[in-house]
């Protein structure tokens, strides 16, 4: 099985692994949970699951990211069975329910599970349909029930979370039991859920603190503490206004509601102050210029911030000579609301590295279904463990492999210094080579490579200290750094370093190796031998720390896969040699 080189997808080359895993397999469970895996990767679509506790606003954020007040959402949990919502051509509502029979209906989501048409004790979940969704790219949201429901999550709703790529995390009011819910969280989710794949969410930002006034300089301290105090379990925290962005990005504000607002902004300005102390006080406003059915549909609608969004921005807007119609308030209600930088934080975090998190699920997934081995012959479950471990040597699935340190950060079960932390953190989460070595964005190169080869060196360090686990994790991570190194373009040796005949080569000219060139280095071990070719390298006075390929001989008797276990170090098999990793300090590997 050929492993894609940086760059190319992922997701067809597991697909095809986990087509290959089934035919080997002998029918049952596992073999089944394979094939289901391999459906899912089928297709294309990201699966983003909504988790969080019971009542913060999960599916009032998923009708934002729909566009589309679909989800039920209430003052209270709403959310007691699975929902899946995904584009179709056909409004209709698919009901499945435990024992495997499935129920369709038009139309979407009812707001009370007793109106599904059976007991919601035996539903399994639900999927939703709807035409002309697009919701955050290409994606499928899943609305999960509340985590504190008096028995935990149960089985759908772990399947729901084990089927996920990613995961939203949301939060009205962060506290001390948000790290316990979302560690929680991630435990059921067999420990995928970290942050190379989860963010966190702070749904109702307008109600921090006294409710009333602009809510944005404290929900950003908010949000970056939070930030801080989840590290490892989500990549950022994103304050928003949930109720304001699900109008903001739906369809229910239209212009008679925009109407409303500007005959509402024409009461006196001390009269408004007053009324917008408070949602009872809006409510119960006498004299009010609108009736209370009017007054209702708004604050539904809007919510006190929303309201006094709405009024600034008609008084701005009559001020200038232009009508506050509801298309230029409905942008308002976005640039208010914060959702624009949550759908442009899923974008790029979520949707745009949709086939690397397919693909490190699946595996997951797969490695699941295998579970310890039983019903499964012992030469398919060696070749299986074998192949997984070659797609997990690939750069983007590598990463990947840091999720549990991660955890284990987050958990304090690492022994890890502070500084040591945030780059491993770093490493795993950056979306650019410059971000996971903690660069600025528009480091050159060479200044790139060097940071890689500094940054490899000193996990190495790591990984040979006493700490076991601190040694596994470590090692990965200098893969990782190694990646970076020999991915950038190569740059002139060190100084010190020199070609023969005593003219230094940058990596790019004809027998250069200062810069990575994987030429450098052709000597063979002795045959029969696994050796590192060309022996020890050192500066010659150097110290710029570069890393170099070097060639190692296969033998006869072992197979690729066999010495690229071996080698503590990434490989690629090429003519009949390894490629490995040398330290040009002096340190072959």
């Amino acid at each position: 099985m050929t492993v894609p080189p940086p760059g190319a997808e992922l997701a067809p080359v597991v697909a095809g692994f986990c087509a290959e895993l089934a035919g080997r397999m002998p029918p049952g469970p596992p073999a089944d949970a394979v094939r289901a895996v391999q459906e899912r990767l089928a297709g294309r679509t990201l699966r983003i699951a909504v988790g969080g506790r019971m009542n913060a606003g999960k599916s009032t954020l998923v009708n934002a990211l729909l566009g589309r007040r679909l989800a039920a959402s209430a003052a209270t949990e709403c959310t007691t069975v699975v929902a899946w919502f995904r584009p179709g051509g056909l409004n209709r509502l698919e009901v499945r329910l435990r024992d495997g029979s499935v129920h369709r209906r038009p139309g979407g989501l009812p707001r009370d599970p007793r109106d599904l048409g059976v007991s919601a004790d035996l539903v399994a979940e639900v999927v939703v349909e709807a035409a002309g969704l697009r919701p955050a790219g290409d994606c499928v949201l899943v609305d999960t029930p509340g985590l504190d429901s008096l028995s935990g999550l149960d089985g759908p709703a772990l399947d729901a979370l084990a089927r996920a790529d990613a995961m939203i995390y949301v939060m009205p009011h962060p506290g001390a039991g948000d790290a316990e819910a979302l560690g929680a969280l991630r435990a059921q989710a067999d420990g995928r859920m970290t942050a190379l794949n989860a963010v966190g969410v702070l749904s109702r930002i307008d109600l921090l603190g006294e409710g009333h006034g602009d809510p944005w300089p404290r929900a950003r301290q908010v949000a970056a503490t939070n930030a801080g105090r989840l590290a490892g379990l989500v990549d950022a925290v994103l304050p928003v206004v949930g109720l304001l962005a699900q109008t903001a990005l739906g369809d229910d504000f239209t212009e008679p509601d925009a109407a409303l607002v500007r005959r509402l902004a024409e009461a006196p300005a001390a009269d408004l102050r007053r009324a917008l102390y408070s949602g009872r006080r809006f409510l119960d406003w006498d004299g009010a210029p609108l009736t209370r059915p009017e007054r209702q549909r708004l604050f539904g609608l809007l919510g006190v911030y929303g309201i006094d969004t709405a009024l600034t921005a008609a008084r701005r807007a009559r001020a200038e000579g232009r009508p506050a119609g509801a298309a230029a308030l409905l942008a308002e209600f976005r640039a208010a609301s914060g959702i624009g930088a949550v759908v442009e934080h899923l974008r790029v975090r979520f949707v745009d590295a949709a086939d690397a998190l397919r693909s490190a699920a699946a595996l997951g997934a797969v490695e699941a279904a295998l579970g310890s081995g039983e019903g499964v012959p012992a030469d398919v479950l060696r070749w299986a463990r074998t192949r997984i471990g070659e797609l997990r040597r690939h750069p983007e699935l590598r990463r990947h492999e840091l999720a549990r340190a991660l955890a284990a950060v987050a958990g304090q079960r690492l022994e890890l210094d502070e500084d040591t932390a945030a780059a491993l953190i770093a490493l795993a989460t950056g979306r650019t080579p410059a971000a996971r070595l903690r660069l600025p964005a528009g480091t050159p190169p060479a200044d790139l490579r060097r940071a890689a080869a500094r940054a490899a060196r000193e996990w190495r360090r790591l990984e040979d200290g006493p700490l076991r686990d601190v040694g596994r994790y470590a090692r990965i991570a200098r893969e990782v750094c190694e990646g970076i190194y020999f991915a950038l373009p190569p740059s002139c040796p060190p100084p010190g370093v020199r070609a023969a005949g005593g003219r230094r080569r940058c990596g790019s000219e004809p027998g250069g190796r200062g810069g990575g060139d994987p030429r450098a280095g052709r000597g063979r071990g002795r045959p029969g031998h696994a050796g590192l070719g060309g022996g020890r390298r050192r500066h010659a006075g150097g110290g710029g720390g570069e890393l170099a390929l070097v060639r190692v001989h296969r033998p006869d008797h072992l197979d690729a896969a066999d010495l690229v276990r071996r080698l503590p170090v990434p490989a690629v098999e090429g003519d009949g040699h390894l490629l490995g990793v040398a330290d040009l300090e002096g340190r072959g590997q």
